[in-house]
């Protein structure tokens, strides 16, 4: 497997963590509100929650019908040899991840607002 595919398939499993997995200490915030909360609407709420959250892990499937928007922050060093793919490559892993995850197309191309259904806005 080259490089390129690498980093492709690292960038859509990434972006399937950020829609289907939450940090250990934000779920113990929230089972912790749940255990606290007396009122009744509110506790059912938080219940919904944490439930979609449990379901969200275990079908990896996003937690939330709005995934957001996608916006990659990449670090890499001088000596990176792939950095004039780098663009390519995340553009084709959203795509990728878009689908098979799948993510709710939301971005729109900047000027003519036309939704590519893709993520990335082309």
């Amino acid at each position: 497997m080259s490089l390129v595919q690498k980093i492709e398939d690292t960038v859509v499993n990434l972006l399937r963590l950020a829609v289907t997995r939450l940090p250990k200490d934000v779920k113990d915030a929230l089972r912790s509100a749940y255990e606290k909360e007396v009122d009744e609407t509110a506790k059912t709420q938080l219940k919904a929650i944490l439930d979609n959250i449990m379901l969200a892990e275990k079908t990896e499937r996003p937690m939330c019908q709005d995934t957001g928007v996608i916006i990659f922050y990449v670090k890499v060093g001088n000596e990176f040899k792939e950095l004039g793919k780098l663009p390519e490559i995340l553009r084709n892993a959203t795509i990728r991840a878009t689908k098979e995850i799948p993510l709710r197309p939301n971005a729109v191309h900047p000027i003519s607002q036309k939704n590519s259904g893709d993520n990335t806005g082309r």
